[in-house]
Formats: C-alpha cells, sequence, structure tokens
C-alpha cells in the first residue's frame, strides 16, 4: 500500500492530467489513455489511484467546484471595507487574474451538462452561488436598490464577466477587456438611479 501522501500526489497528477485532457478535448475525448498518456503512468495506475472515467469525471467536477467557489472567496476576502464594487469589477477584469484552462474545462462541463441532470443541476447552483455573491455586494453598497435592480446589475455583471472570460483562450485584444470593464462599471453606477 502507498504512503497517503504519495497517493495524494499522485491523484493530483492524474486529475491534472484529466482536466488537461478535458481542456483540450472535450469531456467525449477525455479518454483513459490520453489521461495516460498526458499523467505519463500506465493505464492501471489511472484506476488504481482515482478510479474508472465516471470517477474521474466525479472528482474533475468536485475540484473545478472547489477551486471556483475557493477563488471567488479569496477574492472576497480581498476586498477592501469601502467601495468593494470597483475594485471587485477591476479583479474581475484583470486579465492576470484568468485561468483561460479553468475556462475551457467550465465549457467542457457545460457543453456535457444536457445529457447529464446531475452535472447541469451542480452548475446551475455554482451559478447562482456566483451570482448571489456577486448580488451580495451590491445590497451592501447599494442598500436602497430595488431587488429588480440588484438582479439585472448582477446577472449584467455575471454575464459580461464570463463573456470574457472565455474568450481569453482565442486572445481577446485589451481594448475589449477594457471596454466589458467599463460596461460593467456603469451597472455599478445605474445602481443607484431608477431604472
Amino acid at each position: 500500500m502507498a504512503r497517503p501522501d504519495i497517493k495524494d500526489d499522485r491523484r493530483e497528477q492524474i486529475l491534472d492530467a484529466f482536466e488537461t485532457c478535458v481542456a483540450r478535448y472535450g469531456l467525449e475525448g477525455a479518454t483513459l489513455a490520453k489521461v495516460a498518456e498526458v499523467a505519463g503512468l500506465a493505464r492501471p495506475l489511472i484506476r488504481h489511484n482515482v478510479g474508472n472515467r465516471e470517477d474521474l469525471l466525479a472528482a474533475l467536477i468536485e475540484r473545478f467546484l472547489s477551486q471556483s467557489r475557493a477563488s471567488m472567496a479569496s477574492l472576497l476576502s480581498y476586498l477592501p471595507g469601502e467601495n468593494r464594487l470597483s475594485v471587485l469589477v477591476d479583479l474581475l477584469f484583470d486579465p492576470r487574474y484568468a485561468n483561460p484552462r479553468l475556462v475551457q474545462v467550465f465549457n467542457a462541463l457545460s457543453a456535457g451538462a444536457p445529457d447529464d441532470s446531475e452535472l447541469a443541476r451542480r452548475l446551475r447552483e455554482w451559478l447562482e452561488d456566483f451570482v448571489e455573491q456577486i448580488e451580495n455586494e451590491f445590497v451592501r453598497e447599494y442598500p436602497h436598490a430595488s431587488k429588480e435592480q440588484i438582479t439585472a446589475a448582477g446577472a449584467g455583471i455575471t454575464g459580461i464577466y464570463f463573456n470574457v472570460e472565455a474568450l481569453y483562450p482565442i486572445g481577446v485584444s485589451a481594448q475589449f477587456i477594457e471596454a466589458s470593464k467599463k460596461a460593467a462599471l456603469m451597472l455599478v453606477t445605474a445602481l443607484g438611479k431608477e431604472l
């Protein structure tokens, strides 16, 4: 029996390889053979350390959701006491914090969601949680804004942000990123006004 720390390291190595394969080839194209090749391991070691393809997928989903939630929690903890929304928008649209591979994994997972109701449900919950955290920041800064305004602004900023993130892999221009950030800031400043 392997020492737990070696098994944990091997598991992470395999999950890294599976994530790379999903990002490159999509869910259907991320075969155990490709994962083994990218990981530099024999297929039996994949099965021994993580399990079959369904186990790999379940672990990848958990990892994606966990990393995404941790990243958002870290981002929110970084925000100052005042002027939180403009700092949040600055950070969301800063290319230095983008993770194109994670976006590609999300795109592959969402592409597989129509055939997997449980995956679709989990991704919807993740999205709802993300939007709720954005909305909470709006409520904090604009406590008198209506629920309708908060919901619209939260959906708008989330949509703009996800769109820009999805375009990073193609090398989206700095001008487009800046214009998208300005559009998000326009939603922030419009919150106190009647729509």
